[in-house]
């Protein structure tokens, strides 16, 4: 059957429902949509605009949504069922990396100066530490936000609190706020700080509301954000439209990558169907533009969207997050962790979609097998770790 053919067959079955949370790295979803390369791989995509990633994953799991926009940890906490139904999901695209940071409110940053012999003990969290202790326990704990508890968000804000001495659980109270209510929350002092992706950051900071102290980059390296993710049932009765959406959005997220293309991509994000902001306050995730601020972002920390190490799903960050769950209480008992792994990060799905021939000597992390009992503890432990430049660069064992 040729490809004219093929495309034809697609575009009679029923729309395929995608759904986005409106945030930068939504961006390939859009453009894919609104540049017509899911037409052009003949495939007929209706967005649907999701208030929380609850809604999103619930969506997916009872089949109100095919795919979705999702953090890259979903499918797997919803394949295990952890926090929800048990339902199989995978990714077989990773859209983006990075784009995470922690902001504090300014009446907090204000607190800090007095606890701070340099800026350097504010990124780090040594200043809290010391604010922290100095308040003792009878004043309510100090609130920090996340979006979603099984998200890089949570981790990466517990991992940064944790390195400085702070008890995620006990020191500080952390809650759920979908990501559009952040800045909200932070100008009306019900929340001291949050982690969240771009451009919620940025707008905190040109709105004075609040200071920028760490991305996500400094914290991890450059690890997966957000994933194309899909029921498992799905994407086996509906291969050729899911290997088609794949092509679609790596089509996309080189679009979104090239610069020329940023006023036109920033025009089209700003529209109320989509992040519904001014062109002028999206630009903060894609360049080195920033919002006068304390602090500057490293060059790497920005949003990356294409290139095979982008978006190829990589099963090691799925052993990562499955440890960073185990750390943080979330992990019930679980066996054969790389084949997990392997099953939710489907890379051959990847090189099917995008006719790759998977270069079999190419060196790429796997758990040795006598170490799979270990894994989960060792993490918890601190014992293993990122490689500091993120996970294209593999684990270190620090003991």
């Amino acid at each position: 059957m040729n490809t004219v053919q093929s495309n034809s067959l697609i575009q009679q079955a029923d729309p395929i429902r995608i759904g986005f949370i409106p945030l930068i790295d939504c961006a390939p979803f859009v453009i894919a949509q609104e540049k017509g390369f899911f037409v052009d791989e003949g495939v007929n995509v209706v967005l649907s605009k999701e208030a929380s990633w609850a809604s999103i994953r619930d969506k997916v799991a009872f089949n109100l949504l095919d795919g979705a926009h999702m953090l890259s940890s979903m499918p797997i906490a919803a394949s295990l069922g952890i926090g929800s139904i048990k339902t199989a999901m995978q990714t077989s695209f990773t859209v983006s990396h990075n784009g995470n940071g922690i902001t504090i409110g300014n009446f907090l940053y204000d607190q800090l100066q007095h606890f701070a012999d340099s800026s350097l003990d504010i990124r780090t969290g040594v200043a809290l530490k010391r604010l922290i202790d100095h308040r003792g326990d009878k004043v309510a704990p100090l609130r920090f936000a996340m979006v979603y508890p099984y998200s890089s968000h949570n981790y990466q804000l517990r991992d940064w609190l944790s390195r400085a001495g702070i008890n995620p659980d006990k020191d500080v109270q952390i809650v759920v706020i979908p990501p559009v209510k952040m800045v909200d929350n932070l100008r009306r002092g019900d929340i001291d700080g949050y982690c969240v992706g771009e451009p919620w950051n940025s707008l905190a900071v040109e709105q004075g509301v609040g200071h920028m102290l760490v991305t996500g980059y400094e914290i991890w390296g450059s690890t997966p954000e957000k994933v194309f993710g899909v029921n498992a049932l799905w994407a086996e009765q509906n291969q050729a439209q899911h290997l088609a959406i794949i092509r679609a959005l790596d089509k996309a997220c080189a679009w979104v990558d090239v610069a020329e293309n940023q006023a036109e991509l920033l025009s089209i994000l700003s529209h109320p169907d989509y992040l519904n902001c001014t062109m002028q306050q999206l630009v903060y995730g894609f360049g080195s533009i920033k919002p006068k601020g304390q602090f500057d972002w490293p060059m790497e920390a920005f949003q990356r969207f294409s290139g095979s190490d982008i978006n190829k799903p990589l099963p090691s960050y799925a052993l990562w997050v499955m440890a960073q769950m185990h750390r943080w209480q979330q992990l019930g008992g679980v066996s054969k962790l790389n084949q997990l792994a392997e099953q939710i990060y489907r890379k051959d799905l990847y090189y099917k979609a995008l006719g790759l021939v998977e270069d079999k000597n190419a060196i790429e992390w796997q758990l040795p097998e006598a170490d799979e009992a270990t894994w989960l503890s060792l993490v918890a432990d601190g014992e293993i770790r990122l490689h500091p430049e993120g996970i294209l660069k593999g684990f270190e064992r620090l003991a």
